[in-house]
């Protein structure tokens, strides 16, 4: 499961992604208490990079596909999307699920999606509210059931306490295995914040009492400590809690931050460490749509057929040279993905450790050469997804409309590779 702001779990991944770069509006700043000394867990202001566009923002589609393909997710759940009604749903329509729940954003504040595949899963929503969603979810291949609840909370003290009196009703009545994850805009203790105003420690005791009252305990996680960054601000306010049954019932789960994916909140990823075989079957050939945007295609086809006199002859060519060349150019690509990803993951690191105006340059420019390759991506991934006409623009031009049609999906991969 993967929690976008991003959770992973089960037989299944769980992936979760805040999204979002602005959950309160700049005239709405300041301490919780309104003292002035005081720090507030997750107030942020819009990114000067152009992030807080959120799940609205070009390369969107084709960034999540590549992180849930990594992953192996089969449940996302993506939190403060900052868009709403058709515009929503048509995004949410292109990320490959076939079932979806959307709560909408209000405004530019908010939003909580989940996704996932209704051939491995079945989900109930049971409660929902502006800053969580109450479900109960059934792994269809071991029958196992248990109950989720998907957490976006204020970055608003008085509305936190909200939040926290909402899910005590939801202690008082679950039966069985329950876990909340998400954006809990809050954290356990001082060490869970680094840089900024000195911590609120009412707030903090709000937030450790309210899990000591639903008997929910945090299991800890692999990866880098802080899930979210802003210059020399740092704070762990992204999480997984789980109720004693919860635990016992899923002793091989565990929860990963990811690198910084293209907004100031780490996904993170709740993992099972099982796994079965991965069968894939012989790939057909297929026409990409996104052979076309590369200058290099036209001339390609052409070698193919000017020399060929025999349709069948040179549509078999066309096959052959077509695959070769898409191994050289696009493989490439894939590679230079790959790099870019290890780059960033590896300055990323670094400055966990402190600012540096260097790195954080460094870090820009990666990120603005990854998205690139992420927007070319995103034919192939409309492709993919089954959309049969698609309008693509590049250069500050529009340069063709491309109808397609997909072979059908793959078999999916539902479970981890244990490392």
């Amino acid at each position: 499961m993967g929690i976008i702001r991003g959770s992973v779990q089960g037989e299944t991944s769980l992936g979760s992604k805040n999204l979002g770069d602005d959950v309160t509006p700049k005239g709405d700043r300041g301490s919780e208490t309104g003292l002035g000394n005081k720090s507030n867990p997750g107030l942020k202001e819009n990114p000067p990079d152009g992030s807080g566009e959120g799940a609205g923002k070009k390369g969107f589609s084709a960034l999540i596909k590549d992180m849930v393909f990594q992953n192996k997710i089969q449940v996302l759940v993506l939190l403060e999307t900052r868009i709403s009604g058709s515009k929503a749903d048509r995004v949410v329509r292109s990320l490959g699920f076939d079932n979806f729940f959307i709560r909408e954003a209000v405004g530019f504040s908010g939003g909580i999606w989940i996704l996932w595949n209704k051939s491995m899963t079945s989900i109930s929503i049971l409660e929902e509210d502006h800053q969580f969603v109450h479900s109960k979810i059934t792994w269809l291949n071991s029958g196992i059931e248990e109950y989720f609840t998907f957490i976006y909370g204020s970055p608003r003290r008085p509305k936190r306490r909200v939040l926290w009196e909402g899910l005590r009703n939801i202690a008082a009545t679950v039966e069985g295995k329950w876990a909340a994850m998400g954006d809990f805009n809050a954290y356990m203790q001082e060490g869970e914040k680094q840089g900024g105003a000195i911590v609120n420690r009412e707030s903090v005791q709000d937030f450790v009492t309210f899990l000591s009252e639903c008997g929910l305990s945090d299991p800890g996680f692999s990866g880098p400590k802080f899930t979210w960054k802003r210059g020399a601000f740092q704070e762990r306010l992204d999480r997984l809690v789980g109720n004693e049954e919860w635990f016992q019932g899923f002793p091989n789960r565990s929860i990963f931050h990811l690198h910084f994916h293209g907004s100031d909140h780490r996904p993170i990823v709740l993992r099972n460490e099982s796994k079965k075989g991965d069968l894939r079957g012989i790939k057909p050939f297929r026409f990409l749509a996104a052979w076309v945007i590369n200058d290099s295609f036209g001339e390609e086809v052409d070698n193919c057929w000017e020399n060929e006199t025999s349709w069948i002859r040179a549509k078999d060519k066309f096959q052959r040279d077509a695959s070769a060349w898409h191994h050289n150019i696009f493989k490439i690509e894939k590679k230079r993905k790959f790099k870019l990803q290890r780059r960033i993951k590896g300055v990323d690191s670094q400055l966990s450790r402190g600012l540096d105006e260097a790195l954080e340059r460094l870090h820009k420019d990666l990120w603005f050469e990854l998205n690139t390759i992420y927007i070319h991506e995103e034919l192939s991934w409309f492709q993919r997804s089954r959309s049969n006409w698609l309008a693509f623009g590049d250069r500050n031009s529009k340069l063709f409309h491309a109808a397609t049609v997909a072979r059908t999906r793959k078999n999916k991969i539902g479970d981890l590779k244990k490392k």
